[in-house]
């Protein structure tokens, strides 16, 4: 970086000095040289802009040979730096700011420019374009305004204030910050969202919100998180024109959670949601209590709303419609022509329409892929409780699926298209108008509150795409074995056609199919039904089917189960029993089963010493198993008693002077006895002492819980008299030594 700033320095050197050093071409070289020194501090490691920076100040300060032309020439020059760095509002900013502070320091009186101000606007007001401006504003450093006004676009952060730039990128984290979006009438203020997090659930406030009488156009880029505070909306919809979400870039996502009684998108409580285009991007909105997932508040209105493409969802937990009304809101004037869209309801509310007792009207779905799921006794499209559906046309290439909200207390199920239910009524289906549906396109009902996959109760097609018919009406009715006919007429003009009704077949639904007692153990006996319409038309059709689950089964009693005896020691025996009806109709079934309890067990008899007693243990004794023949098992137990008696050379003992359990073990010259417990007391005498030297013992190492001690047995031998004994006590990590 050093030396490329010297090298920017060597490229203005013979311009900056041709007029002898003048007050206003002074000015400038100072400008020139603090700039491109300061490019290299302002940049970092980023030689590439630093470079292109302070060779574009170097042009911008080589003018003015002339007194006559410099002002024009300057205007043209910086004008033409700020529009290479578009997209870099920071290098535009830092050419602005930099010049003003030299500017400030310095007096100008070369060709009329008298005073340092006047340098100063020439710089600041030389027509600089705001369309030239993008910036990236970091949320986390404080709230952001970005205002739209005659006067172009500007932005506010904290101390910078007014900042032109027509098109800034939010981003970053913060669980303190929102945004707030201002266009005047007549303007459109326009700003990206990338990779932004913003969650202020805990300051009751919105997230991003917009104000204004003018438009707002947001881009999206990478996925972005809006949540909000109580009575807000995610993505709080103020102003008085439009608001249009797009991804011209295809790579941008939003998540917005509206906060209780705010929309995901749109209205806050109280507040309609309205004018809202979704052109790109996977959106995905969010409605707190009482509000739709895009559309209104609580209490608010959801219309103007016009989705083409992206990928849209919209949800609520209670009382709103996924796409339209809040509680007590109708949703209206809803336009779907593409994308991929899926609206559902919460409790009470439509998918797409209105929320808890609010009508869902003038529906138009002319393209894309749209699953609209209604909330309990909540319409998919149309109308929440209590609320109508109407207005509802489906068109061009839609491929459209549908299902009503279940019951829910005593208010009816919700229709696939129509109105939400009522009380004790389900909602009235209504047909909507698919004059206009091409061949492609299709709607799909579901059962109310079922689960949209697999196959639809009813798909309606317009195959034409001219005529749309009604349900039609039988003119000759079918028989079990004859064809009838359908006839249909148009909905919009007098056109009909027919259709056969196939034959109806032998029905036996709903019949009584009566057993025929034919059963046996093993197999299922059949029953009979007679056709629902025998007895007319001549029908006499009978159908015998299998009487499933019919058959008798085996039946064992127990107290006829006889033991086989063939118990062992380890393992019971079995016991068998014939079937209740063997003998009858063939049967010859018996039933083997455990004999549970009747193992023998192992008996053991005359056991015998295996003489292993020692001086410091019981030895043991084993015997056989009376049926050792045919088990082999054999048990071996303590011979308590048989100890072999003999004179110990040393003891350990308790506090009570009783003997304790203890291990020895020498290796070599060490003789180590180890107890568990945390007190013991390790004694002997002259003799015993002797005896352990004679075995080849030098030391002898104490071990107990919490303490572990050595002594020699040369000085133990050598302290003791003739019936003198020692005492090695250990009390936890205590150890004492004594002679007495």
């Amino acid at each position: 970086m050093v030396n490329q700033s010297m090298d920017l320095k060597e490229l203005s050197g013979n311009d900056l000095g041709a007029d002898g050093g003048g007050g206003y071409r002074t000015v400038l070289a100072h400008a020139f040289q603090d700039f491109t020194d300061r490019t290299v501090r302002l940049f970092g490691g980023d030689a590439e802009h630093a470079e292109f920076a302070a060779m574009r100040v170097g042009d911008v300060l080589r003018l003015g040979n002339h007194r006559t032309n410099h002002r024009g020439l300057l205007d043209y020059r910086l004008k033409t730096f700020l529009d290479g760095q578009s997209g870099n509002h920071i290098v535009a900013s830092a050419v602005i700011a930099h010049i003003r502070e030299i500017v400030k320091q310095e007096r100008v009186s070369y060709g009329g420019w008298r005073q340092r101000d006047d340098f100063l606007a020439l710089l600041l007001f030389a027509g600089l374009p705001v369309s030239a401006l993008a910036a990236e504003w970091d949320i986390s450093k404080g709230d952001i305004t970005v205002n739209a006004g005659s006067g172009g676009q500007t932005v506010t952060q904290g101390s910078q204030v007014d900042v032109p730039d027509s098109a800034p990128v939010i981003t970053g984290t913060s669980k303190e910050n929102n945004v707030t979006i201002n266009a005047d009438s007549g303007q459109t203020a326009s700003v990206t969202l990338s990779g932004v997090n913003i969650d202020v659930r805990d300051k009751g406030k919105a997230a991003v919100s917009t104000t204004g009488e003018g438009n707002v156009s947001i881009e999206l880029n990478g996925g972005s998180t809006l949540r909000s505070g109580y009575e807000h909306a995610g993505l709080e919809k103020n102003n008085g024109g439009s608001l249009t979400i797009a991804d011209e870039d295809k790579n941008g996502k939003l998540t917005a959670w509206g906060g209780q009684q705010g929309a995901g998108i749109g209205g806050g409580s109280g507040k309609d949601g309205s004018n809202i285009f979704i052109t790109g991007g996977g959106v995905n909105a969010i409605g707190g209590l009482a509000a739709a997932g895009i559309g209104g508040g609580l209490g608010g209105n959801g219309s103007n709303i016009t989705i083409s493409g992206g990928k849209v969802g919209a949800t609520n937990g209670l009382n709103g419609a996924g796409i339209g009304g809040g509680q007590h809101g109708s949703g209206s004037n809803i336009t779907i022509s593409g994308g991929e869209v899926n609206a559902i309801g919460g409790k009470s509310g439509a998918g797409i329409g209105g929320g808890h007792t609010g009508d869902g009207s003038d529906i138009i779905i002319s393209g894309g892929e749209v699953s609209a799921s209604g909330g309990e006794n909540g319409a998919g499209i149309g109308g929440g409780v209590d609320g109508k559906g109407e207005g509802i046309t489906v068109s061009g290439n839609a491929q459209l699926k549908v299902r009503g909200g279940s019951v829910h207390g005593n208010y009816g199920t919700g229709a696939g298209i129509g109105g939400g239910g009522s009380y004790g009524t389900d909602g009235a289906e209504v047909e909507p108008d698919i004059c206009a549906l091409n061949p492609g396109g299709k709607i799909e009902y579901y059962a109310p509150g079922s689960v949209m996959t697999g196959t639809p109760n009813k798909t309606v097609t317009n195959p034409t795409g001219d005529f749309v018919w009604d349900s039609g009406t039988v003119t000759t009715p079918a028989t079990c074995t004859g064809k009838g006919v359908r006839t249909y007429t148009c909905t919009s003009s007098s056109h009909t056609k027919t259709e056969d009704i196939p034959a109806l077949n032998h029905s036996f639904a709903g019949q009584e199919y009566v057993s025929d007692n034919n059963a046996t153990c093993e197999q299922d006996g059949t029953k009979t039904a007679k056709c629902v319409r025998y007895g007319t038309g001549g029908c006499t059709e009978t159908d015998t089917v299998t009487d499933t689950g019919s058959k008798l089964g085996h039946f064992f009693e127990v107290e006829d189960y006889v033991s086989n005896n063939d118990a062992t020691c380890e393992q019971d025996g079995t016991k068998t029993a014939r079937c209740v009806r063997y003998g009858t109709g063939g049967c010859m079934a018996t039933d083997t089963v455990t004999d549970t309890d009747s193992k023998l067990g192992h008996l053991f008899e005359d056991y015998v010493s295996n003489n292993d007693a020692t001086y410091a243990h019981d030895g043991t004794k084993t015997a056989k198993c009376v049926r050792y023949d045919q088990c082999g098992e054999t048990h071996t137990m303590p011979d308590e008693g048989s100890r072999l008696i003999a004179p110990p050379l040393y003891r350990v003992t308790d506090k009570d002077g009783r003997d304790i359990a203890y291990t020895a073990e020498q290796k070599g010259g060490v003789l180590t006895v180890t107890v568990d417990e945390d007190f013991a007391v390790l004694t002997g005498r002259l003799s015993g002492m002797t005896a352990l030297r004679a075995q080849g013992v030098e030391k002898i190492i104490f071990v107990t819980n919490g303490a572990k001690t050595a002594v020699k047995l040369s000085t133990i031998i050598s302290k003791l008299t003739a019936n003198g004994v020692f005492r090695l006590t250990h009390d936890g990590k205590a150890a004492t030594f004594t002679l007495g």
